[in-house]
């Protein structure tokens, strides 16, 4: 498939409804995505073509509107790319993986190289920089542990 049919998925899926043909959509692009999975309007995935798949969506996840998505980013055209040999934070790439049941708020950024746990919930508006553990609720900015899920 060509990056540009991919690019159009992915922007596809960011305003088409419902759920099942946004998700369709995703999954075209490259994005894994399991079962009985929910993404609202406006996600944003922001990654290099062709690094889609770095997007792992397990089962029973429940992304609520506007999240961002960061798998890839760069300063793009700035000569500051000239120094990203020297310095490594000039550009940052990885994985992301939200595992099965987790949910995500509305506006919550995701940066790479992170895992949202098992049963986590991701407060509206937080900024994920690190691993978030299973069964915890995290906000904030950067998002911290605020709370434990407590289970049976």
């Amino acid at each position: 498939m060509s990056k540009f049919t991919k690019r159009l998925y992915r922007t596809l899926a960011k305003f088409v409804f419902p759920n099942s043909l946004r998700i369709s959509f995703l999954r075209k692009a490259g994005v894994r995505i399991g079962k009985n999975v929910y993404i609202a309007e406006g996600l944003t995935l922001a990654c290099d073509l062709g690094m889609e798949h770095h997007l792992d969506i397990q089962d029973r996840v429940s992304i609520a509107p506007n999240v961002i998505i960061i798998v890839t980013s760069d300063p793009n055209n700035s000569k500051l790319r000239e120094f990203k040999n020297k310095y490594s934070f000039i550009e940052i790439k990885g994985k992301v993986t939200i595992k099965h049941d987790a949910w995500i708020g509305a506006g919550a950024i995701i940066l790479p190289n992170v895992t949202i746990g098992e049963f986590a919930v991701v407060g509206a508006g937080s900024i994920i920089t690190k691993d978030v553990p299973m069964f915890t609720v995290v906000a904030g900015v950067p998002a911290k542990v605020i709370k434990n899920i407590e289970t049976e």
